[in-house]
C-alpha cells in the first residue's frame, strides 16, 4: 500500500524483510558463535521475520534479545524524513512483534530500536548508532535502495559499529536491498532502461565491486565468497545474476563468485560466509556456480548476450524433515540428507531437431512482439529461395484461434515489412479449409494462449495441418505456444498478465505448475517460449523435474532456432536460448511445494551458435 512505503526523490524498489530460522541458544557469549547472513529476497512476512527474530536469539546473552533496525535504503530527501522515520518504525515494530512471538524462556521477550541513519551526515554522526553495542544480538536493513544505503553508510561510524557488532556474533538480517548490501560485490539494479529480459546481456546490469577503496560496494563484512541477489523469480532475475558471474570472473582474476538468488518471503542462512543452509519461507534459494565445471565464457551476437556451458545450479527450498540441504560457498559442494552430492560428469546431447522435415523450421520465442525484424528477415529470405526453386510464392499462416486476429495482422505486417512481396493466406482453426499450405514458399505457425493452442490441438484437422506443414514446407516459422506445442510437452497454464506475472514467476517454481499436456512431438525435447520477458525460467526446471532424462529449451524473445535437416541446429536473432539438462540432477518437492534440484546444469547461447551439449 502506499502508506507502507518509503518516500524519496531517488528511484526506490520497495524492499522487503525476511529471516532465517536456526535453533534458539540461551546464554552462550556472542564471541564463540560463527557469524550468521540472513539474506531475504523481499517482503515483510511474519514468517521470515520469525525468522530473523530466531537466528538473533541464537547465543545471545539476554535478558532480552537485542536488535537494531537500520533504515538507511529509505530515501535521504529531507523532505521525507519525518515520513520515513514513521514508516521505519512500522517495520521495528514488526520485527519486533515477530521475535516476541518466537523467543522463549530464558528470554523475557526481544527489544528492537530503530537506528535514525537516513543520510551520510546521520551515519557519520557516532550518537545515531551509539545503541549498537556489545550487548545487540541482531541488526536488521530495511528495504528500498542498496546503493542509497552504501552511499550513506560505506565507511561510517555506523558501518565500523555494525562490523564490530557482527564479528562478535550478531545476526545480520535484511530484506531485498538489505540482502543486496550483505555481499560486498553487490548488483545496484540494471543500467538506465534495460531490465529483467536484457538480463543475459553483457554490461546490463551495475554492478559495486568492492574490490578497491571506493564507497561502490556491499557491506565491507558482507559475503567474500556470493554475490547475492533479491526478488529472484519473482523479478525474473535468473539472467542478471548469471551475467553478472560471468563479468565477475574476469574482474577476479579468472574465478567467479557464487551467485545466491533469494526469492521474494523467503530467507536463507549463510553462517561463518562457508555455509548455505535452512532456507525458509515461501520459495527457495537459486545457486549458480561457473566454476566447478569451469563454463567458458563468451559474448556473442548483436546483443552480446553470454554463451556458457554447463553452470552448476541449485535450487534450495526450505528442509524436509530427515533431509537438510546444505551448500559450500568454498568447495561449492552439495550435502543433502548427510550425504556430499558428486559434482556430475556432464553428457553430450544435440540441440532439438524435426525428424522428417524437409524444409527449415524456426522455433520462436516470441519474434514479432519484441519489434525485431531479425528472425522474420531470416524467413522471409528463405522463402524467396524457395520461391526460385519453384514454391509458390504465398506464405500461409496457420492460426490457433480467430481470437488471434490481432497477432496474425502483426504476423502479416511483419512479414511484408521484411520484404515479403507475395501473398499471406491465412487459416484459422475450423476456418478457410479452402486454403491449403501445400505448394506453399513458407507457413508461419501463431498460437498466443495456451488454451487456444490446446484447443486447436484438439482438434485432429487442424492438428493434421500443422504436422503436415512442419514435415513438408520449404520453411517454416512456429512461435510462442505453437512453437511448445510442437514438442513433447507444453505448459497449458494461461500467460502472465500486468497484474500478476511476478506471483506467476515465482509460481513457475513450484512442482507441476506448468500444468503440462502432450505436445505433437514433431520437436525432439520440450521448449519454453517468452522466457526471460515472461519469467518463465521456473518452467525450465518444473520440466526437468517432469522429464529428467531430456534436455529442456528456453526460447527468448526476438530470436529462434532453426533446425536445418541434415545440419546441426542454430541460434538466430537477437536474444538467447537456454538449455536446462537435468540428466545428472536429483529433484524432489519442498514441504512450500517449491521445486528441490542439485546439479542441474544450465547452457546459454546466442546468435550463430550452435545448440550442442557436452
Amino acid at each position: 500500500m502506499a502508506s507502507s512505503r518509503p518516500r524519496a526523490t531517488r528511484v526506490l524498489a520497495l524492499a522487503t524483510v525476511a529471516v532465517c530460522g536456526v535453533g534458539l541458544g540461551g546464554g552462550a557469549a556472542r564471541a564463540a558463535d560463527p557469524t550468521t547472513m540472513t539474506p531475504i529476497g523481499g517482503g515483510y512476512t511474519l514468517e521470515t521475520l520469525q525468522g530473523f527474530g530466531r537466528a538473533a536469539a541464537n547465543g545471545a546473552t539476554g535478558p532480552t534479545v537485542d536488535i537494531v533496525v537500520v533504515p538507511s535504503s529509505y530515501g535521504d530527501a529531507p523532505a521525507d524524513r519525518a515520513e520515513n522515520l514513521v514508516l521505519a518504525q512500522q517495520r521495528t515494530n514488526e520485527v519486533d512483534a515477530a521475535c516476541d512471538a518466537v523467543v522463549t524462556a530464558p528470554f523475557t521477550g526481544c527489544a528492537a530500536v530503530l537506528a535514525p541513519l537516513l543520510n551520510r551526515a546521520d551515519a557519520d554522526d557516532p550518537a545515531n548508532s551509539a545503541m549498537i553495542t556489545d550487548q545487540t544480538d541482531g541488526f536488521f536493513i530495511l528495504g528500498g535502495d542498496q546503493g542509497l544505503a552504501m552511499s550513506i553508510l560505506a565507511d561510517s561510524p555506523a558501518e565500523t559499529r555494525m562490523a564490530a557488532a557482527f564479528a562478535r556474533g550478531a545476526a545480520v538480517g535484511g530484506t531485498s536491498a538489505g540482502a543486496a548490501v550483505e555481499s560486498k560485490t553487490m548488483i545496484n539494479g540494471y543500467v538506465g532502461a534495460l531490465g529483467p529480459a536484457d538480463g543475459l546481456r553483457q554490461g546490463s546490469s551495475i554492478i559495486w565491486w568492492g574490490d578497491d577503496a571506493d564507497r561502490e560496494r556491499g557491506l565491507t563484512f558482507g559475503s567474500q565468497r556470493a554475490i547475492f541477489d533479491q526478488h529472484f523469480y519473482q523479478r525474473g532475475r535468473f539472467g542478471r545474476l548469471l551475467s553478472t558471474l560471468a563479468t565477475s570472473d574476469a574482474q577476479f582474476g579468472g574465478v567467479s563468485r557464487v551467485g545466491v538468488g533469494v526469492d521474494y518471503a523467503t530467507g536463507i542462512h549463510n553462517t561463518a560466509d562457508t555455509t548455505l543452509t535452512q532456507t525458509f519461507g515461501a520459495s527457495s534459494t537459486a545457486v549458480l556456480d561457473l566454476e566447478s565445471l569451469a563454463s567458458p565464457i563468451a559474448w556473442v551476437g548483436p546483443s552480446k548476450v553470454i554463451s556458457t556451458r554447463n553452470v552448476v545450479t541449485h535450487l534450495l527450498p526450505p528442509d524436509s524433515a530427515g533431509s537438510p540441504t546444505a551448500y559450500d560457498l568454498a568447495t561449492r559442494t552439495v550435502t543433502r540428507a548427510g550425504v556430499a552430492v558428486a559434482t556430475p560428469t556432464p553428457a553430450a546431447a544435440a540441440g532439438p531437431t524435426v525428424p522428417g522435415a524437409t524444409g527449415k523450421v524456426y522455433l520462436g520465442g516470441d519474434v514479432v512482439g519484441g519489434g525485431s525484424t531479425t528472425v522474420v528477415s531470416q524467413v522471409v529470405a528463405d522463402a524467396r529461395a524457395a520461391v526460385a526453386g519453384g514454391a509458390q510464392a504465398r506464405i500461409v499462416v496457420l492460426a490457433a484461434s480467430s481470437k488471434d486476429m490481432k497477432a496474425i495482422n502483426a504476423y502479416s505486417s511483419a512479414l511484408k515489412a521484411a520484404g515479403w512481396s507475395g501473398k499471406v493466406e491465412v487459416v484459422e482453426q475450423g476456418k478457410n479449409s479452402r486454403v491449403s499450405a501445400a505448394g506453399a514458399a513458407g507457413v508461419v505457425l501463431v498460437g498466443e494462449t495456451p488454451a487456444a493452442v490446446a484447443t486447436a490441438l484438439g482438434d485432429a484437422t487442424f492438428a493434421g495441418v500443422v504436422r503436415s506443414a512442419v514435415l513438408t514446407s520449404p520453411v517454416v516459422l512456429a512461435d510462442r505456444h505453437l512453437t511448445a506445442a510442437l514438442g513433447t510437452w507444453f505448459s497449458t497454464k494461461a500467460d502472465p498478465t500486468a497484474t500478476n506475472y511476478e506471483e506467476e514467476s515465482v509460481a513457475n517454481f513450484r512442482t507441476g505448475d506448468g500444468a503440462w499436456q502432450r505436445g505433437l512431438g514433431l520437436v525432439t525435447g520440450s521448449l519454453v517460449p517468452s522466457l526471460t520477458v515472461d519469467y518463465r525460467w521456473g518452467k525450465l526446471y518444473d520440466l526437468g523435474a517432469l522429464e529428467p532424462g531430456r534436455v529442456a529449451w528456453g526460447v527468448g524473445e526476438n530470436t529462434a532456432l532453426r533446425v536445418t535437416p541434415g545440419a546441426a541446429t542454430t541460434v538466430v536473432g537477437d536474444g538467447s536460448v537456454v538449455a536446462l539438462d537435468p540428466r545428472g540432477a536429483q529433484f524432489w518437492t519442498g514441504p512450500n511445494g517449491a521445486i528441490g534440484a542439485i546439479n542441474v546444469l544450465l547452457n546459454t547461447y546466442g546468435a550463430g551458435d550452435t545448440l550442442a551439449i557436452g
